[in-house]
């Protein structure tokens, strides 16, 4: 079951791979790394959200409300998990909210949408997709809080940023479904070919993005195995336990918890430490090594799963 799941992702473990390589050839550059993440956050994901959304029918999309608490168990499993070690270790405020955001938050779009439609096809997306709005929900406000220091309040900035391109594209597209709005075939067909774009550049975006890190500083390698233990083992393994032992979940909706539960720290949390003044340094360190060895924990989680 591993080696059928690993064949199944191997194609998008190749296209990191190529990222990776043209960062590393100054093919892409640190310029051309934010146009790419640009284009892809604001044009082809957007446009992939509402081709997937459009596809779904109304009855379907209501029977998956409960998708976005689910996202918020993982990321609260993570959160607790983390905080109990960032505690015991007594780390500095400002090590510590970043120590617990990259264990609490996942990737759940540059890699969980692309393994998401390889292993399970547009259901598949869609699940994901339903999932990452109480993901989102959460990152902007509960993920910035963590990043700010306990006792900081939340900013009307952090709380703007859940409006954003992405969300617009959910928005419209669950509007179209609930009150069955029909699009003109000719946007349709260019909004499935603009989100077919999205896969390949997103894997593109976060190889490149792996090889822009360099080795982990002395200091960090004891917290970014922390990390790494805490957010591509413990929390799957515990997710795997509980799914395990959960009958009323369809199948996909326990495979799709997975890959969530599976997921590296997110993709962006380095830029959003550096912003909202969390240790640039250590998220980046934990997106490249949770991301890295998450290639082997992934296809074993996955099969495990699914058996």
């Amino acid at each position: 079951m591993v080696i059928q799941v690993l064949t199944k992702i191997a194609s998008l473990f190749l296209m990191l791979a190529v990222g990776a390589v043209a960062r590393k050839r100054q093919i892409i550059t640190d310029e051309t790394l934010d146009n790419l993440c640009k284009i892809v956050l604001s044009v082809t994901l957007p446009f992939l959200l509402l081709y997937v959304l459009y596809q779904c029918d109304r009855e379907t999309l209501i029977s998956l409300w409960p998708a976005p608490f689910y996202s918020a168990s993982i990321i609260f499993t993570g959160y607790v998990l983390s905080y109990l070690i960032a505690s015991f270790l007594k780390l500095p405020l400002k090590k510590k909210g970043t120590f617990i955001f990259v264990s609490s938050f996942q990737n759940s779009g540059f890699f969980a949408i692309p393994l998401a439609l390889v292993l399970f096809g547009e259901k598949g997306v869609l699940y994901v997709i339903i999932f990452n709005m109480g993901f989102n929900m959460l990152y902007w406000t509960f993920g910035v809080w963590m990043l700010q220091g306990t006792g900081n309040p939340l900013g009307i900035k952090s709380l703007k940023n859940i409006i954003n391109l992405p969300a617009i594209a959910l928005a419209v597209g669950v509007f179209l479904v609930l009150f069955s709005v029909k699009l003109p075939k000719a946007f349709v067909d260019t909004a499935h070919m603009l989100g077919n774009a999205t896969i390949p550049l997103a894997l593109i975006v976060v190889g490149a993005m792996l090889a822009s890190k360099n080795l982990a500083k002395r200091s960090e390698i004891r917290d970014l195995s922390l990390i790494t233990l805490c957010r591509i083992v413990l929390v799957p393994l515990i997710f795997l336990i509980v799914l395990l032992n959960i009958n009323r979940l369809s199948p996909i909706m326990r495979s799709i918890m997975m890959l969530q539960a599976c997921m590296p720290s997110a993709a962006t949390a380095p830029l959003v430490a550096k912003r909202f003044g969390g240790d640039y340094s250590l998220a980046a360190g934990a997106v490249f090594y949770t991301t890295l060895l998450s290639i082997i924990t992934i296809p074993i989680f996955m099969s495990l799963v699914q058996r």
